[in-house]
């Protein structure tokens, strides 16, 4: 090996090692315990917003214990805040109060005004759970549609390539075979993306039961 070579290849390790000597990420910490990563975080008025992969989420900072930088690479990033994770604490410190078991009654446990908050603040991330959901049904719908174009520009191609006479039948069937595979592609995509339209709008239906559940629960107690 030559010794251009030997230093090119050496300047690249050194580069690879100092960035992974870089990496890190942030943990947020949670009243109730529970903790979420991420890569990137910032200050929004009265709340935290953070990147996951479904998108950005807001979450007030009261539910915020600490966010602390932690060295290494984020393996794994909080893909979806549920309202589960954010629960707080209930009055006697047994741990989270499920979402699910939150009645009106519930404000003499803990009082009304703290009562009143904790359901604005589960409300907040009900509400940028919704946000995402909806910023990703928008970008698959998206998806689809260029799936579809990409199908048909295909199809319209095989027609072109059929009636073709000054190209031989060799050339014809290998043009004719992968306008087919791209078919076959785009249709494979398609699948996939309307699997993630399913999901996702499972995922909406329950977060917007839940919107409603907890508006409603919030208007009896400011009557």
């Amino acid at each position: 090996m030559n010794k251009p070579c030997f230093w090119i290849i050496g300047s690249l390790v050194v580069l690879l090692i100092a960035i992974n000597a870089q990496a890190f990420y942030f943990s947020i910490q949670l009243h109730n315990g529970n903790e979420m990563k991420t890569a990137q975080y910032w200050e929004d008025e009265d709340s935290i917003r953070f990147y996951t992969h479904s998108g950005t989420v807001s979450l007030p900072k009261a539910m915020i214990k600490n966010i602390s930088r932690v060295d290494g690479s984020l393996e794994s990033e909080t893909v979806y805040v549920s309202p589960d994770i954010v629960d707080m604490p209930d009055a006697e410190g047994d741990g989270a109060v499920p979402l699910s078991d939150m009645a009106p009654a519930g404000p003499g446990a803990i009082g009304d005004e703290e009562f009143i908050a904790d359901l604005r603040d589960r409300l907040s991330v009900i509400s940028a759970n919704i946000e995402n959901l909806e910023r990703n049904r928008a970008l698959y719908m998206r998806q689809r549609e260029g799936f579809e174009q990409d199908r048909e520009r295909a199809r319209q191609r095989i027609e072109q390539f059929s009636s073709e006479s000054l190209v031989s039948a060799a050339d014809r069937n290998e043009r004719i075979q992968l306008e087919e595979a791209k078919i076959s592609d785009a249709e494979n995509k398609m699948t996939r993306v309307d699997e993630q339209i399913g999901n996702n709008a499972r995922l909406l239906d329950t977060q917007n039961n839940m919107k409603a559940r907890l508006e409603k629960e919030l208007a009896d107690l400011s009557r």
